[in-house]
């Protein structure tokens, strides 16, 4: 089949939106599109949950792509969707190579506080995958409120200098478009999860998590070729985790 990657000349930009996912949901939008809004006045986060942008330099961004499902897991889409965001971050901030990772499987942290986050959404027709990937990422602010003081933090310690914002999500659509291909390629999977661990919030960490309706606590192995996260149980038991649960934790 044809894959239908993003398109650089198919951008737009919207001064106000509900949510950019909805919005490029629309079929009259074309595949390949992306779109970035100057606000969003109803984020999409995982679940039931909101995606509150913050600061005076936020990246409110989503993409439409189109697989081929028989060559696409989506749980490891998703993790490199996020490993694409953060090559983003370090070509244009280099200095936050030290103290920003991806938590798996779709979050972007700068050293234990939140800054960015990632929601694929997929439909599955006739074996083709239809995905918008929105990208949430909270570059500079002045003040976080207090209920999310303990919880979310910015990308930079100062605004962005004009025209950063634009050659950012130009980049991110290029980055973006590597990690799927990357995809396609089994051999080329197996040295970007290399990459995306060594850049991984959770490596070497011991988590607590919800699995199967009990509570189990192990150490973090890695995330293997369909994204799932391996951890060791602390009664030697080995799982996979294909998501985080509401009671997910690092300990």
């Amino acid at each position: 089949m044809e894959y239908r990657l993003l398109k650089s000349e198919l951008g737009h930009r919207l001064s106000t939106v509900t949510s950019t996912n909805e919005w490029i949901h629309d079929a009259k939008i074309p595949f390949g599109s992306w779109v970035i809004a100057d606000e969003q006045t109803a984020g999409k986060g995982r679940g039931q949950n909101v995606w509150q942008s913050l600061g005076e330099d936020p990246l409110i961004f989503s993409g439409k792509i189109r697989l081929s499902a028989a060559e696409i897991s989506l749980p490891l889409l998703s993790i490199f969707v996020s490993s694409a965001v953060l090559k983003t971050i370090f070509h244009f901030f280099p200095e936050r190579e030290e103290d920003t990772t991806v938590k798996w499987p779709n979050d972007i942290y700068r050293r234990d506080k939140k800054v960015g986050g990632i929601l694929v959404q997929s439909e599955f027709t006739n074996g083709i995958f239809d995905v918008v990937i929105g990208i949430g990422l909270n570059f500079f602010g002045n003040a976080i409120p207090d209920a999310l003081k303990e919880k979310a933090s910015f990308l930079s310690d100062a605004a962005l200098e004009e025209g950063v914002l634009e050659r950012f999500v130009n980049q991110l659509v290029v980055d973006l478009n590597q990690s799927v291909i990357s995809l396609l390629d089994q051999g080329q999977v197996l040295k970007d999860l290399v990459w995306i661990e060594d850049h991984s919030l959770l490596k070497h960490k011991v988590i607590e998590t919800e699995w199967q309706s009990r509570i189990v606590r192990g150490r973090v192995l890695g995330i293997d070729e369909l994204g799932f996260l391996l951890i060791m149980t602390e009664t030697g038991e080995k799982i996979e985790l294909m998501d985080t649960s509401p009671k997910f934790r690092i300990i």
